[in-house]
């Protein structure tokens, strides 16, 4: 029972940050599944993030009514970066994880978007893309710097 209600609590906070990334509140698309990735990355079980990342970029990726795989690809990218800095010599400390939720928000959009455009259409004017990856990186960073706090122990 305590698997289930676990289980049933993530897949409400995915499905949460899905509908707010979907929502354009202030013109832009954020990306809060980026940081619940990350999140997911470096406190669960590898194999059990894997899992869950894979799930969520299927979501997202049927969402979009496009092709198969660049949501995948990105958000399995996310953990297992995730999993390499846990494992290294870093530590998690809240300005390493703004920088980090920067950095992998620019990388999923950078894959998402040229995924799309070498094998679908291209979603958006490159510039446009700039644009939107910088607003949703530096709110992710921000995000990331109060939200995802030392390890827990």
């Amino acid at each position: 029972m305590k698997w289930a209600k676990e289980n049933l609590l993530w897949i409400l906070i995915a499905i949460v940050a899905i509908v707010i990334d979907e929502t354009n509140y202030t013109g832009y698309r954020v990306n809060i599944v980026v940081v619940l990735v990350y999140y997911i990355g470096i406190r669960w079980d590898t194999r059990k993030a894997i899992l869950w990342a894979f799930l969520i970029g299927l979501l997202l990726d049927s969402i979009a009514l496009k092709i198969l795989g660049p949501n995948i690809l990105s958000k399995g990218a996310i953990i297992f970066m995730a999993y390499f800095l846990q494992t290294g010599i870093f530590n998690l400390a809240p300005l390493l994880n703004a920088i980090l939720c920067f950095s992998f928000t620019a990388i999923d959009n950078f894959i998402v978007y040229f995924s799309l455009t070498l094998f679908d259409t291209r979603p958006a004017e490159i510039l446009h893309a700039a644009n939107i990856t910088l607003y949703q990186s530096i709110v992710n960073a921000v995000i990331g710097y109060f939200i995802i706090r030392e390890r827990d122990e």
